[in-house]
């Protein structure tokens, strides 16, 4: 179950992975929040919300944050790393009980991720959102490759209710999408729960885009250990 502990919920997730249980995790970070709280944001991967034309998606992000199910789980910002008023917001707003970090994935968990969870998605047919000039093909593992755009909460928004989600059985579903992604992860899993979904974020992007975080360089982030 949920630790709440940083490296106990990283291991959390990929003892179900490993053992091919099914589940949907969506993570929240400081982009997301900004949108659910109806503030306009250009965030570092050059993507835009502007709250006068993009209510829909709004509304979309803010039933994925809070919808709940016994095997979706929640990742919010921490203390350490955004204002505590932020993190108190994204607790209570989302009402979850399945709720961990939005950086379980990253900072000093990041090498658990790269020696455990890379390997893993070997043994896992991998279904990937990725940007469309991603390099799939250098990836240690294979994947069938969705093409998005690097506005894709925007330009694929249309994937929520269109994409064959129904027709996928037995797959492993990676999100590098942006808020697309958290949307993506809700809706799957409530339509189809036969496959896992996974949101990561950036931490792909040394293999298919370009290492745009500090963690991802050996900055001093990799050291850090995020607190509850």
């Amino acid at each position: 179950m949920i630790t709440n502990n940083f490296r106990g919920d990283i291991e959390f997730f990929f003892n179900k992975l490993k053992n091919k249980e099914k589940f949907s995790f969506s993570k929240y970070a400081d982009g997301e929040f900004a949108i659910l709280v109806n503030r306009q944001i250009t965030n570092i991967d050059n993507w835009t919300f502007d709250p006068n034309k993009h209510v829909a998606i709004r509304n979309e992000l803010i039933d994925s944050f809070t919808f709940k199910d016994d095997e979706y789980y929640v990742g919010v910002s921490c203390k350490c790393c955004q204002p505590n008023d932020h993190v108190e917001w994204m607790r209570s707003e989302s009402g979850q009980t399945n709720i961990t970090w939005a950086n379980i994935f990253v900072n000093s968990n990041y090498t658990f991720y790269k020696d455990m969870f890379i390997p893993e998605y070997k043994n896992h047919d991998v279904v990937l959102f990725a940007r469309e000039d991603a390099r799939v093909n250098d990836l240690p593992f294979k994947v069938e490759h969705v093409p998005i755009t690097s506005q894709a909460f925007i330009d694929n928004f249309d994937m929520v209710n269109d994409f064959p989600i129904d027709k996928y059985t037995n797959k492993l579903f990676l999100f590098c999408a942006g808020p697309l992604g958290n949307m993506l992860a809700a809706k799957f899993w409530k339509v189809n729960k036969t496959n896992t979904y996974i949101d990561i974020g950036s931490t792909l992007n040394t293999y298919l885009t370009e290492p745009n975080r500090r963690y991802l360089t050996g900055k001093h982030t990799s050291l850090k250990t995020c607190i509850w």
